[in-house]
């Protein structure tokens, strides 16, 4: 008898409704990046009475291009999300090799990480932080 291969092991993924979750963020987000930069164009035209209105106008940018990473990073973790499902590396841990699993997908469609390994890495990550404000109180 044959070995099933590792594919056929997997969980079997609703790769269209995850698609249609992701093309619909993907949406989203670009109508909002239309609107911010209509609101960008809107800041540009101002001029300032004074120095606390230049102030609070170039904060106002600061948070907007902050907005902006944030968002751009999220767009490019749907285009890879997918790009995966086209290559059909969609639903693997990046990490482990394992199943990500099909409910978490589908509630964080764009993860490259299956839960045990996300819970690693965020205990790294709160390690180093730990770590770097020790070293700044000293």
């Amino acid at each position: 008898m044959a070995k099933p291969k590792e594919k056929d092991k997997r969980e079997k993924l609703d790769l269209k409704k995850i698609k249609k979750i992701l093309v619909n963020i993907k949406k989203e987000l670009d109508e909002e990046a239309v609107s911010e930069e209509k609101l960008v164009a809107e800041h540009e035209d101002n001029t300032f009475a004074d120095a606390n209105d230049l102030a609070t106008h170039d904060t106002d940018i600061t948070n907007e291009m902050n907005v902006k990473k944030i968002k751009d990073a999220q767009y490019e973790d749907v285009l890879e999300a997918l790009e995966r499902i086209e290559t059909e590396d969609f639903g693997v841990c990046e990490e482990c090799g394992a199943d990500i699993g099909s409910k978490r997908l589908e509630v964080y469609p764009t993860t490259k990480l299956c839960i045990n390994c996300q819970e690693e890495l965020e205990k790294v990550q709160k390690a180093k932080s730990l770590i770097a404000n020790a070293t700044k109180v000293e």
